[in-house]
């Protein structure tokens, strides 16, 4: 998998704007690095690809997937998920620390990130309802299962 790291930018960012994550100059920066994409005024993508996985059987528990292709060949990620207790997520945009060559790519670094969400909570220790966990692994389990199905190649 190639991920780009982008860290070091937004670190440089970071030390030139005071308050770089509302500065025009450093979004305008961004924006060039991705090759100029079509962007709302938050640097979010305009356009971008969701895929829904669903917990067979439990409308409450679902992940999403939300890919952008970036004119440079780049694709920035994200996720959403939701479980009985809660939810989260966020969309693509400029200021990911990180970048993807391909979708492929992105859809497995994106899976992965949701399987370590779901561990988190299959994991939590705190209180839970009584069926937390084994639900959360079955969204782990979903999740792998996706994410072996997506690499397999086809012949025809």
């Amino acid at each position: 998998m190639t991920i780009i790291d982008l860290s070091e930018k937004h670190d440089d960012l970071a030390s030139r704007y005071e308050r770089y994550w509302a500065s025009d100059e450093a979004q305008r920066e961004l924006l060039a690095l991705w090759g100029n994409p079509e962007c709302n005024d938050c640097g979010v993508f305009e356009r971008d690809e969701t895929i829904r996985i669903e917990l067979d059987g439990n409308k409450s528990w679902y992940a999403e997937i939300c890919i952008a292709a970036a004119p440079n060949g780049w694709h920035a990620f994200s996720t959403n998920w939701w479980s009985a207790n809660g939810g989260g997520g966020s969309a693509p945009s400029v200021w990911n620390r990180h970048a993807s060559t391909s979708r492929d790519e992105a859809v497995a670094a994106a899976t992965n990130e949701l399987i370590a969400k779901f561990e988190g909570i299959r994991d939590w220790t705190g209180w839970a309802p009584q069926n937390q966990a084994q639900l959360a692994q079955r969204m782990i389990d979903t999740l792998k299962a996706y994410l072996s199905q997506s690499r397999q190649l086809t012949l025809f």
